[in-house]
């Protein structure tokens, strides 16, 4: 289907023009239109466009699953059907659903009558944010577990315990999913890549394995890469990332892209923290991440799961707290990671005020240590420990959480969960002051002379059990803040609902947004990258540069040529490689061409500023168009510009040009002593995985394309203006 024909699938028929050859068609879609009018909201849907890898009969059937049908009719490209219930509609779009690889794209009708309109307000949020921005949160809108698709289930129970049961019911993965979905994916991987590392062995880790997964959560695989298909020196403790990394990338992504069957949406992650590499598997449409570094996050992941399963309460009190951390936006990139906010709950529970989960330590002293690189990641699950004489009910232990973090002095001191204690930073500044069972860690930073926990983040939460780690690292004191001002007011909404025994506690706090988050301004992501000109300096000079005799000082010149040609060839990636609008808003240059900036009085830290925004995801599916160009006498600039066009051609096909937001401000700075231009996006509003996405190609695919262009001039002799004279004639 071409983009004009999609395009006209989606207009309303009124607005279709009939033609002699499709009257009849349009005639009945006329008819629909109008039949669409008396469609309920709340019970209706709509498919549009309608899947082209299965028959009408097939979709009609597997909708009719859902509950008794009140009404349905066809339309051009589009399908719509009432239930009898609201709930049916409530379940049916409560996940993404795929028929036969493709997904169905399911529309609720909304009050206001816009039948093909999505729900797009995030949570309840979405009552203070503008139709426009609404628009772009395409994340909310694919989240098949936000609050307002699953109220209606909720909200029709009072107690508490039927509606955390209604609420987890809606929420958590099954296992039948986890045993259909995602068991399969590793037992395959480990098929697929013993071709390549004969001692390969996948694991799962995270909330999957702990039981406290969501709907659609993604997948985090450790793979072991086992010692006979690499150099030696890959399994010492102390080899750094960046040399191994390399060579594993390369064979693991060589054998993703020749089953594009089975992978997809293949991005590599190499200078993280924990270099991953993020794909979605095809065969059971699961997000997956998967690592190398070590395979201690299985171990975490153990005692995550042994935690929430000491008592009944804990899962689903995990689960709840998870949920309404999400719900707000305290959990994610930035904030508290899902990790560190499990961590929390645990250490909350270990309180002997609480007394329902036993110190990590109690646990170990039982057992023969296992140790792996330098941490003991083994506990005794059967250690008897004292009886459980907590009765609280999980609403009162979701309440005393609450109320515990919002007065949290996390500043001050150092969440410890080996032993469920707080410690002073200044501690951990002598580490001879440490009790003897951190002697692990005491003797870990001095004989390695590792990374020593860090304590001087707005938030120190020791990891359990790699404790030179500290799972709040990435935490801002903005996210902190935050966090506790939700606990405040959850913690207040939950005094209030105590009186009535906690009655419609959920909808109460789900329905309500705390004054904190309706005036807190989104943080904008800002990323930074610095490209050196180094020996191409010279590149792009004139022909006659040594022998003019009008040039007085031909170093400056070199300097302010240079960073001509890189300013432009970072706006040319911009625009012929990205695909984007690029406006210049420096206050200073005025004109769309910065030819200005070649100007000698242009000096050192002198800005130019690009609005930069588009809607194409060039940057997947680029290996295969890129087979044919070998001419030496194109520079890759212009090659990656004709792999970028052919990409463009490829979505058109699929109807998918205009999937993505970005929209984000550069800003270019020169600097000397070395020459250089410092490169600062700064994100405006474009979607979180995008400009996630997108900074990692930035951060290579720049640095990269600039100089192997100011190679290719140097060889060939280019001025910029002969660089891409027949792209501008």
């Amino acid at each position: 289907m071409n983009s004009k024909s999609y395009a006209e699938s989606v207009k309303p028929a009124k607005e279709e023009i009939a033609t002699s050859s499709k009257h009849q068609e349009t005639k009945s879609d006329q008819i629909s239109h109008k039949v669409d009018q008396h469609y309920l909201p709340g019970k209706s849907v709509c498919v549009a466009p309608l899947p082209k890898t299965i028959s009408s009969e097939d979709l009609v059937n597997f909708l009719h699953q859902f509950g008794p049908v009140k009404r349905q009719h066809f339309g051009r490209n589009s399908f719509w059907i009432e239930y009898n219930d609201s709930k049916s509609v409530d379940i049916l779009m409560s996940r993404s659903h795929w028929l036969a690889n493709e997904k169905l794209c399911l529309r609720r009708l909304k009050r206001n009558g816009e039948n093909f309109g999505f729900d797009k307000m995030p949570q309840e949020i979405r009552t203070k944010t503008s139709p426009k921005k609404a628009e772009n949160k395409i994340e909310e809108e694919d989240d098949p577990i936000r609050y307002d698709r699953i109220k209606n289930t909720i909200e029709t129970e009072v107690t508490f315990n039927n509606q955390l049961a209604a609420l987890l019911n809606a929420v958590q993965l099954t296992e039948y999913e986890l045993a259909t979905r995602y068991d399969v994916i590793c037992t395959h991987l480990d098929d697929i890549f013993r071709s390549v590392f004969s001692e390969c062995r996948t694991y799962k880790f995270g909330s999957t394995v702990a039981q406290l997964s969501f709907k659609e959560s993604d997948l985090d695989i450790y793979m072991y890469i086992g010692a006979l298909d690499l150099p030696s020196f890959y399994h010492k403790p102390d080899v750094p990332t960046q040399v191994w990394t390399p060579i594993i990338f390369k064979k693991v992504r060589r054998v993703m892209y020749s089953m594009k069957s089975v992978f997809s949406n293949i991005v590599s992650i190499p200078k993280a923290k924990t270099p991953i590499i993020k794909f979605r598997y095809i065969p059971t449409n699961v997000s997956c991440d998967i690592s190398f570094k070590n395979g201690l996050g299985i171990y975490k992941s153990n005692f995550l799961r042994y935690c929430a399963s000491r008592d009944p309460r804990l899962r689903p009190l995990m689960l709840l707290i998870k949920y309404w951390a999400r719900h707000f936006g305290i959990s994610g990139s930035g904030r508290i990671s899902s990790y560190g906010l499990v961590c929390l709950i645990i250490f909350y529970l270990q309180q002997e005020s609480v007394g329902l989960l036993p110190p990590l330590l109690h646990l170990q002293r039982t057992c023969t240590p296992e140790i792996m690189y330098g941490w003991q990641v083994n506990f005794n699950e059967n250690t008897i420990l004292p009886p459980i004489n907590n009765s609280s009910s999980i609403a009162e232990l979701f309440h005393n959480f609450l109320s515990f973090y919002s007065q949290f002095s996390f500043n001050s001191c150092v969440v410890c969960l080996l032993d469920g204690k707080t410690y002073s930073t200044a501690d951990f500044a002598q580490p001879d002051k440490l009790p003897n069972y951190m002697d692990r860690y005491k003797n870990y930073i001095m004989d390695s002379n590792a990374k020593k926990l860090d304590v001087h983040k707005p938030a120190c939460i020791q990891d359990p059990i790699e404790l030179n780690q500290n799972t709040a690292a990435n935490t801002s004191d903005r996210a902190l803040l935050t966090f506790q001002h939700c606990c405040k007011f959850s913690a207040d909404i939950c005094s209030t609902a105590s009186v009535n025994n906690y009655d419609n506690l959920l909808r109460m706090i789900f329905d309500t947004i705390p004054p904190q988050l309706i005036h807190m301004k989104k943080k904008k992501k800002k990323f930074r990258n610095i490209i050196k000109a180094g020996r191409f300096l010279h590149a792009g000079l004139p022909e006659d540069f040594e022998t003019r005799t009008d040039i007085v000082d031909k170093e400056q010149y070199k300097k302010d040529n240079w960073y001509f040609i890189t300013f432009n060839l970072i706006r040319d990636i911009f625009e012929m490689i990205f695909k984007l609008q690029v406006e210049v808003i420096d206050q200073e240059v005025k004109q769309q061409k910065i030819d200005v900036l070649s100007d000698v009085h242009t000096r050192n830290n002198q800005k130019v500023t690009f609005h930069c925004t588009g809607n194409k995801c060039v940057w997947y599916n680029r290996k295969k168009n890129n087979r044919t160009l070998l001419d030496l006498q194109i520079s890759l600039l212009e090659k990656e510009a004709i792999m970028s066009d052919k990409v463009v051609e490829q979505l058109n096909e699929h109807d998918q040009a205009n999937n993505i937001k970005l929209d984000f401000i550069c800003t270019l700075e020169k600097a000397d002593n070395p020459v250089a231009v410092i490169i600062i996006l700064n994100d405006e509003n474009s979607q979180n995985h995008i400009i996630r996405q997108f900074e990692c190609f930035v951060n290579t695919w720049i640095p990269k394309i600039i100089n192997k262009t100011l190679l290719h001039m140097l060889q060939f002799k280019k001025t910029y203006d002969q660089l891409l004279c027949h792209q501008k004639s």
